[in-house]
């Protein structure tokens, strides 16, 4: 996740998958040069590739957490085209930070979780990431921001 907005009371920070927005415009540009270049029936693979190109956009969300000292929220939010998911909890209920390591066919993959008091479990991302260094120095960042515990759970 990508610091967008720092100051003493807020904390927003920004998601983008870049990865599958990149692999969809590829795709769509594939699609439309095949539509362009060949005849029947083979435009009709370029339409697909152009279909699966906007799946793959529609599909890709951005997810925005915000924390708000001065109202004790934090948001999250998971935007997409068609669709937007808001869930918010108070900062005076989280009770630790934890980086949790998940491993999927040998490669570790790691994800930033919210702890709440009441037991309850929260994700600020959608999906895991490999880079280790970037989910500890993030979840160090929102620790110092709210001053909270920080545990590393491997699983």
């Amino acid at each position: 996740m990508k610091v967008i907005e720092h100051t003493p009371v807020l904390l927003v920070l920004q998601e983008r998958l870049l990865g599958i927005r990149m692999l969809g415009g590829a795709t769509a540009l594939l699609g439309f040069l095949i539509f362009i270049i060949f005849e029947f029936p083979f435009d009709l693979f370029g339409c697909c590739c152009i279909a699966i190109a906007a799946l793959m956009s529609t599909v890709s969300p951005v997810e925005i957490c915000s924390f708000n000292k001065h109202d004790d929220l934090v948001t999250l939010e998971k935007h997409r085209w068609f669709s937007r998911q808001i869930q918010r909890y108070t900062i005076t209920q989280i009770e630790a930070i934890e980086v949790e390591e998940k491993s999927w066919l040998g490669t570790p993959f790691y994800q930033v979780k919210l702890n709440f008091v009441s037991g309850h479990q929260s994700t600020l991302t959608q999906f895991a990431t490999t880079d280790k260094i970037a989910q500890h120095s993030l979840a160090a960042r929102i620790r110092d921001f709210l001053k909270v515990g920080c545990l590393t759970v491997v699983s």
